[in-house]
């Protein structure tokens, strides 16, 4: 048997054992995912890389424990003349003074060759006796994974001798024995028998840095843990273990998951010392790579700087899951890259220390992009047919990497009508340049221009049930401002809106006044004013600003969490120009609904989940018509048109909408509530748009639906009227 008796090094750990193992996915601790849907990507497999190895014993007293070792082997070459020789059931074991390795014979297979020509043997299994098992202990698996010998490979006598020592030299073992039994087909079995090395009770545990650190973060009261987990009499691997998984585990819970134990001391008193490596970041280092996920020589075509300032990871600092996480989620909002991975590894001179390498595949910096689309209008029985048999479209031109800087640069030409644009043709041109104050600005402020063109029909001057005229509304301007980062989850907008307001009939001719059918089949003149001017014409000035809380997460794809948005528009009044201020609060609550009994390990099932909407809306001041709150439509009340319930200055709505899981579709039926009223305001408006088109000025609907990719297609009940309509939607209502 191999002993070793005071000396308890940890230096062949290393070679004996490896240095980390993996947990859950497959390859190193890393972040990453393939952008795609909305284009934000998403987290891809983590690997949960932990110290599974008990740490080796280190002794302060070499001296002591060499001349305790003298004596030891002094007795042992004097107790090996006295051993009986005629044992002859247990093989001879491999030592440090005798280099053999006895083989037992097998009575079977007297003629059965199983040495090689080399005076080695073929490895068939390997197994292990008197291995303590449990949490933190290593496995067979873990412990025989560096060794020389393994299945199905020759090995000789010098190398078992050395994966014995290797063995030994972890600190953790009293003893190594190994026996080698000859089996069938040329092969043979090696038995590796451990005696497990004990210590006296734990008096005492503290831990300290290793590698010069100053400070640990684990916290002392974690540290106390230790003694209350403590049990009487003789320390071993369990208690080893037990602590390991007191220190160990807070440091994974905490993200910190290159944080390990590295060696103990002050065993043999009983004052224990932990060693305490945290995994402090040596260097990050950005890789571009290219279809295959090869290193592209050369760089990219973004600048490393641009990944580099979205990075929270830094040397010196201590790597944590959830930095890698933030990384990967701001490098995707850059809109530069397709593919992002963020990729941790231990350093090969120094694993006390982590590397941290960000592979990033750009996309295409330059893209032109034409979209055809036919609109959808619901006819008299709610069923949604093409509006027309033309089809419309956008065609857009963007620039991702506008001076290699980051900058970003789009262009879009929009109409309804690809054969003849001039009637309704609308342009839109988009600028960003994000760190506008400087890469040490901590909310990332980006300068965000945008000039517009647009064109769409309003909800304001329809009917409840007439045939009304539509009134398009056209916008020309510009909006300048900026975006601002405030934390996780809460982002900020505010800019200045210079705009042009102008409202048209079909032939595009400038209307002033709001119409109607009458029964003659004449159009009625006298409806409300269209504008807050009596020309059909508006300028326009305000300040915009939002304030958007987004605390959700996916489960399965289905968000989870709470949504708040609140907006203003404050008007500057200039010369004749309408003097207001607008402003709304929409409040949303995703609660999953029996988390534990519907989170199956492994399901890709959505939760059911409850969703609670409410919205309050209003103005005080001059509001131009075009400018109303407006109740129905498909992302306010649903089961009536855009208008169609009210046009006011103050309006609120809610909703509570059911959704659950449809077996193996992986989606989502729903119930819906939903109710909408303008809180009498309809009557403050001029010339009171819900009165003269005869709308209800409150209504409620309930629904069913189903989910199929982007598409709801819902059954809606209106409370109204009583009727029953069909629907068909892109996007989500909430």
């Amino acid at each position: 048997m191999l002993e070793k008796a005071v000396s308890y090094s940890w230096a062949p750990l290393a070679v004996a054992l490896p240095v980390y193992f993996k947990q859950g996915g497959g390859g190193s601790n890393g972040h990453g995912g393939r952008g795609g849907g909305d284009g934000s990507g998403g987290p891809g497999q983590e690997s949960n890389n932990s110290r599974n190895v008990i740490a080796d014993i280190a002794d302060d007293d070499d001296d002591e424990e060499d001349e305790e070792e003298e004596e030891e082997e002094e007795d042992e070459d004097e107790g090996e003349e006295d051993d009986d020789e005629g044992d002859e059931e247990a093989a001879a074991p491999v030592s440090q003074r005798r280099k053999e390795v006895d083989v037992e014979e097998d009575d079977e297979d007297d003629d059965h060759e199983y040495m090689t020509n080399e005076g080695g043997f073929v490895c068939e299994t390997v197994v292990a006796d008197g291995l303590p098992k449990g949490a933190g202990i290593p496995t067979e698996d873990e412990l025989f994974a560096s060794l020389r010998c393994q299945p199905n490979f020759p090995c000789t006598r010098q190398e078992l001798s050395e994966d014995l020592k290797s063995l030994l030299g972890t600190g953790l073992f009293e003893g190594v024995d190994a026996k080698v039994k000859p089996m069938k087909k040329g092969k043979s079995q090696v038995r590796f028998i451990f005696k497990e090395k004990v210590w006296p009770e734990m008096q005492s545990f503290r831990v300290s840095p290793s590698g010069g650190n100053s400070e640990l973060l684990i916290p002392k009261e974690e540290v106390a843990k230790v003694l209350k987990q403590k049990t009487l009499g003789p320390t071993g691997m369990k208690g080893l273990a037990a602590i390991k998984n007191v220190v160990e585990k807070w440091y994974h819970d905490h993200g910190f998951v290159f944080a390990y134990i590295r060696d103990f001391e002050g065993m043999d008193s009983g004052n224990i010392n932990a060693n305490v490596v945290e995994g402090k970041v040596n260097r990050v280092n950005v890789v571009y790579v290219d279809d295959n996920g090869n290193p592209k020589k050369g760089g990219g075509e973004t600048p490393v700087e641009v990944v580099e300032r979205e990075l929270p990871i830094h040397a010196g600092q201590l790597y944590n899951t959830d930095d890698g996480r933030k990384a990967l989620r701001d490098i995707f909002a850059l809109n530069l890259f397709e593919n992002v991975q963020v990729m941790p590894k231990p350093n090969q001179r120094d694993d006390t220390k982590v590397d941290v390498d960000v592979m990033v595949k750009e996309r295409p910096m330059k893209t032109a992009d034409v979209d055809l689309a036919w609109g959808l209008a619901p006819n008299s029985n709610g069923i949604p047919l093409p509006a027309d048999k033309m089809p419309g479209g956008t065609l857009t031109f963007e620039n991702r990497n506008l001076g290699k800087r980051g900058n970003q640069f789009s262009a879009s030409v929009t109409a309804e009508n690809f054969l003849e644009p001039n009637d309704d043709i609308g342009f839109k041109v988009d600028y960003r340049q994000p760190y506008v104050r400087g890469t040490s600005d901590k909310f990332k402020t980006a300068l965000e221009g945008t000039a517009f063109n647009n064109r769409k029909t309003s909800g304001v001057f329809n009917s409840g049930g007439d045939d009304v005229p539509v009134v398009w509304v056209d916008r020309a301007g510009a909006k300048i401002g900026f975006h601002e980062t405030r934390s996780r989850s809460s982002k900020a907008n505010y800019g200045l809106v210079i705009e042009e307001v102008t409202t048209r009939d079909e032939q595009g001719q400038i209307v002033t006044t709001g119409r109607k059918m009458l029964p003659s089949g004449h159009a009625a003149m006298d409806g409300p004013p269209t504008t807050h001017s009596s020309k059909g014409k508006d300028r326009v000035a305000f300040l915009q600003g939002n304030i958007t809380r987004d605390a959700t997460h996916y489960v399965n794809g289905t968000p989870v969490g709470a949504r708040d948005e609140f907006i203003v528009e404050q008007s500057l009044g200039l010369g004749i120009m309408p003097f207001f201020n607008k402003h709304s609060i929409s409040l949303t609550r995703f609660i999953q609904v029996f988390p534990k009994k519907f989170l199956r390990p492994g399901s890709k099932a959505p939760p059911p989940v409850l969703v609670l909407h409410s919205r309050y809306a209003g103005c005080i001041g001059d509001l131009a018509s075009y400018d109303l709150y407006t109740l129905g439509g498909p992302y306010s009340v649903r089961g009536f048109n855009v208008g169609e319930l009210a046009s006011a200055r103050r309006v609120f709505e809610g909703a509570v909408e059911l959704r659950v899981p449809v077996p193996k579709l992986n989606t989502h039926a729903y119930g819906f509530l939903e109710h909408g009223t303008d809180l009498g305001s309809s009557k403050d408006v001029v010339g009171n748009p819900t009165e003269y088109f005869r709308k209800a000025g409150s209504g409620s609907s309930a629904g069913v639906g189903v989910k199929l990719a982007a598409v709801r297609t819902e059954c809606i009940w209106d409370g109204n009227t009583r009727r029953r309509s069909f629907w068909a939607h892109f996007g989500e209502r909430f």
